[in-house]
């Protein structure tokens, strides 16, 4: 789910100064809060503590909780699931934090060099977003006050944010790969990693199988007993929440939006001019310079000469123009040469007339006249437009009512009963919208309506009003209200003995797998031949297998086999041991071969180590860069109240502001 999530925020320069535009501009613009949270420090009120001094700058925990906040809603558009903890511990506190400070130290840096971003620039920067144009594609300054009340934040403020970011590129800028261009790193240092890259080995592998192990004696009471309390965390179940709802579907709304005769026949009188019979007009036409020339080639298209051809050698081209209407065709020219058009026959030449653009000679290549449409032939399509908007109309004012009633603190039951919504009760869901009591295992993928009832439910206190919560692209919502909180807590032993001493028993194998595969580790070591090694463990395993590579296979992946990793941390003629996923058993690796590489006779293998690690040089460059920055505005940390807003965030307890 977060994979791209992670791999920002693990970046390196590209992390230093983007996360914080990002979290002012990309990620808030156009993004509405789902939790009601927000802090109160573009309002007025309490500034917090002091987490951070860069150079005279004060940052607070007010402002970074309100930036966190923003950004997590942000990602919760996309991810409804999304938790604070999961997001806090992938980095989404520490990550955008450092960046802060980092686009701070490089703006105040800028501006003692005498660098300045001025609001024009700023301002560009906010008229250039997509989400602040209206119908015409202008600048809607409605949808920006719409976005600032959203975000509560001043328009002051936005263009602070965006001017210190701005200054803070235009000075890291130049450090950046990008801008300084592909370092290469000298071939001499570059050659040893090539060859080093070229590496082959080969190996066996042999599998001890947990599975074949012997079980062992019947797990006894007290062996479960002490198995399920050193083991408690296996068999709790997470804290679960559960909701009251009512669904309110499109394809409902649709069913109950279907036109009168009434109303078709009155659409269809107001598009009388969209069923009409029409005539469209295909033409070819040539514009030239002067008159003369113009005379010329209308000349030769009269005498048979393709028009295309006469264009051609003349060094122009003859454009097309497809099923044209009157109308449009005159938008296009003039009113005066559509009239001429719509007047000739398929196969007329007309001109040459003055354009502006010079004078115009036209072929009219074909005509296709379209015959209208009766009442009966265009009912169908206008059925579905007026149910589609007689839909769209019926959803958005059900919306209005169920947030008029929200607001005035009606009761989910009173807003239910005012508007007929038939009211449901959740099942205890947990984070991720699964059932742990139900008696089959979850799905790959949570039912969507559960995921968001669940992103609801543990974004909320119980005492919190009903909220609304979009459930489908359909346009298709739900009132959700929080109905109760079931604590985290252990299932009784009793109902879940079985498992527990299934789960006992298959440890117990581990445990024995693992002993018999360092066994034949050992034995390998002290050279011992492989098979021989595992025919002595009286245990028929499955039959070895080959294992080869090269070590560029080790970075040229993001996920490199484990078992590769192991081969070439195993000295030649040596095994190690390798625990396989889910306690499946263990991987006996041994090392049968080393090749050594030569790059050498590979130039094109240095060329590509010269440019890999010249990028990682100039990253390097980039981050002292910010180091020195850094160093030389001055960043004071007050590492317990960072901590204390972690915390707090995180559901800990702790107060930052000493509250």
């Amino acid at each position: 789910m977060l994979g791209i999530f992670r791999g920002f925020l693990n970046s390196k320069v590209g992390l230093i100064i983007t996360f914080a535009v990002l979290g002012i501009i990309a990620l808030a613009f156009g993004l509405g809060d789902v939790t009601g949270l927000r802090s109160n420090a573009v309002n007025g009120g309490p500034t917090g503590s002091t987490l951070v001094t860069i150079g005279k700058e004060a940052v607070t925990s007010t402002e970074i909780r309100a930036n966190t906040e923003r950004t997590i809603n942000a990602y919760r558009q996309q991810y409804p699931q999304l938790t604070m903890e999961e997001f806090i511990t992938k980095g989404g506190f520490d990550g955008p934090f450092e960046n802060r400070i980092n686009s701070t130290a490089l703006a105040l840096f800028g501006e003692s060099q005498g660098m300045r971003v001025g609001r024009a620039l700023a301002d560009t920067e906010i008229t250039s977003q997509p989400q602040f144009k209206g119908l015409d594609g202008k600048f809607d300054r409605e949808l920006y006050k719409q976005f600032l009340a959203q975000q509560r934040m001043g328009d002051a403020e936005l263009h602070t944010e965006i001017g210190r970011n701005m200054l803070a590129q235009l000075v890291i800028g130049p450090m950046l790969p990008q801008a300084t261009g592909t370092l290469a790193a000298p071939a001499s240092i570059a050659t040893p990693y090539a060859s080093m890259l070229l590496e082959k080995r080969t190996g066996t592998v042999a599998f001890i199988d947990t599975k074949k192990i012997p079980q062992g004696a019947p797990v006894t009471d007290a062996e479960a007993a002490a198995y399920y309390k050193a083991n408690i965390d296996r068999y709790t179940v997470p804290e679960r929440r559960s909701v009251r709802y009512a669904t309110v579907s499109i394809a409902d709304l649709r069913a109950k939006s279907a036109p009168t005769d009434a109303e078709i026949a009155k659409a269809y009188t107001a598009a009388a001019a969209t069923f009409a019979p029409t005539e469209k007009r295909s033409m070819r036409q040539v514009v030239l310079l002067d008159q003369k020339s113009a005379d010329a080639l209308a000349a030769k298209v009269r005498s048979g000469t393709p028009i295309e051809a006469a264009a051609k050698a003349v060094g122009l081209d003859a454009g097309l123009l497809a099923d044209q209407t009157k109308a449009a065709y005159a938008a296009q020219t003039s009113a005066a040469i559509a009239d001429q058009l719509f007047a000739a026959n398929e196969g007329a030449v007309i001109g040459p007339v003055k354009t502006a653009l010079g004078w115009a000679v036209i072929h009219l290549e074909k005509i296709t006249k379209v015959p209208g449409k009766t009442l009966e032939q265009a009912k169908p399509d206008l059925v579905k437009t007026l149910t589609d908007q007689k839909t769209a109309v019926a959803a958005s004012a059900l919306r209005a009512q169920i947030s008029d009633a929200i607001a005035n603190n009606a009761t989910i039951d009173e807003i239910a009963q005012k508007l007929s919504l038939t009211l449901q009760s959740s099942p205890a869901l947990d984070a991720q919208g699964n059932d742990p009591d139900t008696k089959t295992p979850p799905p790959a993928q949570p039912d969507p309506l559960r995921a968001v009832l669940s992103a609801v439910a543990f974004q909320a206190d119980v005492e919190d009003n009903p909220q609304i919560a979009p459930v489908d692209k359909e346009g298709g919502f739900a009132l959700v209200k929080l109905d109760k909180v079931v604590p985290a807590a252990p299932r009784p032993l009793a109902s879940v003995i079985d498992e527990v001493k299934k789960n006992f028993i298959v440890d117990r194998q581990v445990r024995a797998a693992r002993d018999v595969a360092t066994a034949v580790r050992d034995k390998v070591g002290k050279g011992t031949p492989l098979a021989k090694a595992l025919a002595e463990t009286g245990i028929a395993f499955d039959a070895t297998k080959p294992i080869t590579g090269t070590r560029g296979q080790l970075v040229g992946t993001n996920k490199p086999d484990r078992g590769l990793i192991l081969l070439f941390n195993t000295p030649q003629g040596a095994a190690k041991v390798l625990e396989a996923p889910y306690k499946g058993g263990w991987f006996v690796i041994v090392t049968d071969s080393i090749q050594r590489g030569d790059a050498r006779q590979k130039p094109d293998e240095i060329k590509r180590l010269q440019a890999y690690l010249g990028g990682q040089a100039a990253d390097e460059y980039a981050q002292q860069f910010v180091r020195a920055v850094r160093n030389q505005v001055g960043v004071k940390r007050n590492d317990a109240a960072i901590n204390a807003l972690r915390a707090e965030l995180l559901g800990q307890g702790g107060s930052p502001d000493g509250q």
